[in-house]
């Protein structure tokens, strides 16, 4: 299956800045840190999953009121590691080159 074919799938971008890892999703703005790469995909999905259970509670269906990453983040898409985070139910990160 493809990832574009999995409800709630997100794609995110991983990057290093200022001596920590952030990855942050693209298609809504969400992001976690971490003092490893590691570390920052395990945050993203706990912030990931809480975001998907807080956006269906006040609107009603999966992050309809978390807009996309500003520009710079997809800019960065290019040149950084990307991956996918799948929905609720589903994997644990996945992390594609």
């Amino acid at each position: 299956m493809e990832y574009e074919d999995r409800p709630n799938a997100l794609t995110f971008v991983l990057f290093r800045e200022e001596g920590a890892f952030v990855a942050v999703c693209l298609e809504r703005y969400i992001g976690a840190q971490g003092s490893t790469m590691e570390e920052a995909q395990v945050r993203l999905c706990a912030a990931y999953r809480a975001e998907l259970n807080d956006s269906i509670a006040r609107a009603g269906e999966p992050f309809a009121d978390i807009p996309p990453a500003p520009e710079r983040f997809h800019d960065m898409a290019q040149g950084s590691t990307r991956g996918v985070i799948f929905d609720k139910e589903g994997q644990p990160l996945a992390m594609a080159a």
